[in-house]
């Protein structure tokens, strides 16, 4: 069931103390704005989000296509991945993903079964159908859901070109590319460069044996100051470091958005409201400041680590 969530000068802080950024290189919250978040805005969320310290969330709201999933721009997002799209609540995207501008998703379907795949089998307060709307019309549309059964899992360490689709219930596996303009339809494996419409196999990133020695060692779950400390170019050594232990862990920050959470949700009339964005603020870093202390002071501190 949909759940009300408000954004807060308190949560605003807590993202751009954990590096999550609206925009790129963003300023600290001021008056209540950061980017396209607004402090008071009460949004409608279907179910929690988990998003990583060091995450771009560029797109704003999501949009969908026409009779498609609407949502408010969050999504489950991993650490040193960036978005210049908007994403949907129910999109999952690794670590170290780069996303650019113009994705969008087959997030609206028509039934293929019936007499005609028109919208009349399943919008029946649409006026424009109103004499197509029998007994039997109206029952199926009931059944009838537009939305897919689920969204794209996006690995990690995958870089989206701009003006990609992509299709339901796919995969697009660890160090994948997708080449601009691309429609995908179908699971993407991990590694590989995919192109056209209907994207097909270009070539692979690396040789078999490495593409399969690159995912047993999960490289993105370790400690980016030493996992980068080798000249890059060089996977061998990195990966043997991993392997011999000689490399920590990383364990981000995050921030859970969770509509269940007394704080974020919206007060009842009259009360005091969760926001101050009627109150202009100074702008400067001493106030950021200020904010995030506060921040840190009400929610306890920890209150968003993992």
């Amino acid at each position: 069931m949909p759940k009300s969530l408000v954004i807060t000068d308190e949560l605003l802080a807590a993202l751009y103390d954990h590096n999550i950024l609206p925009k790129f290189n963003s300023a600290p919250p001021d008056k209540g704005r950061y980017g396209w978040m607004h402090a008071g805005d009460v949004l409608t969320f279907h179910q929690s989000v988990t998003i990583e310290e060091n995450v771009g969330i560029y797109g704003g709201a999501y949009k969908g296509f026409p009779g498609g999933l609407k949502s408010h721009g969050f999504a489950s997002v991993g650490s040193f991945t960036y978005s210049f799209s908007a994403l949907p609540e129910p999109l999952t995207v690794g670590r170290y993903c780069s996303i650019s501008k113009g994705l969008g998703f087959l997030d609206s379907a028509h039934p293929l079964d019936t007499l005609t795949s028109s919208a009349a089998m399943f919008r029946p307060n649409n006026q424009l159908f109103s004499t197509v709307q029998t007994e039997e019309v109206r029952a199926f549309s009931k059944g009838f859901s537009v939305t897919p059964p689920a969204f794209p899992v996006i690995g990690n360490d995958v870089w989206i070109g701009a003006n990609v689709t992509l299709a339901p219930k796919i995969t697009i596996g660890t160090g994948a590319v997708i080449a601009a303009d691309s429609v995908v339809t179908k699971d993407v494996a991990p590694y590989e460069i995919v192109g056209g419409n209907p994207a097909k196999h270009i070539r692979m990133r690396f040789p078999e044996e490495r593409v399969q020695a690159l995912l047993e060692s999960q490289w993105w779950e370790y400690e980016p100051s030493q996992v980068f400390s080798n000249d890059p170019r060089d996977i061998d050594s990195i990966l043997e470091r991993i392997d011999a232990g000689h490399i920590d862990r990383y364990e981000p920050r995050s921030i859970t958005l969770d509509p269940q959470d007394p704080a974020l949700q919206p007060k009842p009339a009259g009360s005091k409201p969760n926001s101050t964005r009627s109150k202009p603020r100074t702008v400067g870093q001493k106030i950021a400041k200020k904010i995030l202390r506060r921040a840190r002071n009400s929610w306890g501190g920890d209150r968003y680590r993992r």
